[in-house]
């Protein structure tokens, strides 16, 4: 159990898929915890206490954050400094859960946000961590793995540009939660950058094909023309009920996403889990 003058955890983002993660992992670990959101019911299902707050609005009246909380932003990076404005002098620690998406060399407004979440807290003054993890996958009610095992079961054939040779390196949320929870009780770290993934990079069609492994399936993963699904994305605009594609997802699914996961490993001592095994674990909640 934590020392009884442990800081207060101080969570942005409590009902999204990590927030509550988090939530129940702290609370588990007797923390005090403080849940923020914008619905009332969702976080009124949540351990402990909350504070509904919408961070699109100038929030009004003294802050909820006093000194030495740990302050975690799991809602958007886009959102740092306006968290950030909320934080008391003398907060314990201000972690950011970016994206690796940054790294990104396609022009993209969600990565143009993280990078400007990271200027905003290096010129900043708060003790900060910024986490970037890759593709996150394993949450309940995620629809990466589990939107993608339904695709395999209904068709077995997914085509891909490039032929799938894009490298990809999923984290499973556990791990994710588990680096969170690790950085927020690592002492001295400050203004550190911290990239999370899994194991090891692995080949796009490779990843699919891991995924109908866990589904007990197969799948085939012929190339599609680059040109082609550009195409078909800029016509997604019109097609009624058809969420829009932009252009950049497409181009992003040539782009490897590995990153050096050994600063997660030595700062944090993390090991994350093989993809097989975290396959598994997600599979087995639907």
């Amino acid at each position: 159990m934590p020392e009884r003058n442990f800081p207060r955890i101080v969570i942005f983002g409590a009902t999204g898929r990590l927030g509550r993660l988090l939530v129940e992992r702290f609370h588990r670990a007797g923390h005090r915890v403080l849940s923020i959101g914008r619905d009332a019911k969702t976080l009124g299902g949540l351990p402990g206490k909350h504070v509904v707050l919408d961070l699109e609005e100038v929030p009004r009246g003294p802050s909820v954050i006093r000194a030495r909380d740990i302050v975690i932003n799991t809602v958007h990076a886009r959102y740092t400094s306006a968290i950030a404005r909320l934080c008391t002098p003398g907060i314990g620690r201000y972690i950011v859960i970016g994206s690796a998406r940054y790294l990104s060399r396609i022009p993209d407004a969600k990565a143009d946000e993280v990078r400007g979440a990271a200027r905003d807290l290096e010129n900043g003054d708060l003790p900060w961590v910024l986490l970037h993890p890759t593709m996150i996958y394993g949450a309940a009610g995620e629809n990466n793995v589990q939107r993608m095992a339904a695709l395999i079961a209904r068709f077995h054939i997914v085509p891909l540009p490039c032929g799938g040779r894009a490298l990809i390196q999923p984290i499973h949320v556990d791990d994710v939660a588990e680096a969170v929870v690790r950085a927020a009780a690592k002492p001295g770290l400050e203004r550190a950058v911290l990239h999370l993934g899994g194991p090891e990079a692995v080949l796009y069609r490779d990843f699919l094909r891991a995924i109908a492994a866990a589904s007990g399936t197969w799948v085939k993963v012929p190339p599609l023309p680059v040109a082609l699904l550009r195409l078909a994305a800029r016509l997604s605009a019109y097609v009624p009920g058809v969420p829009e594609i932009k252009d950049a997802e497409v181009l992003r699914l040539c782009e490897d996403k590995g990153v050096d996961v050994s600063e997660m490993k030595e700062i944090l001592g993390i090991t994350p889990r093989p993809l097989e095994q975290g396959l598994a674990e997600a599979l087995a909640k639907q």
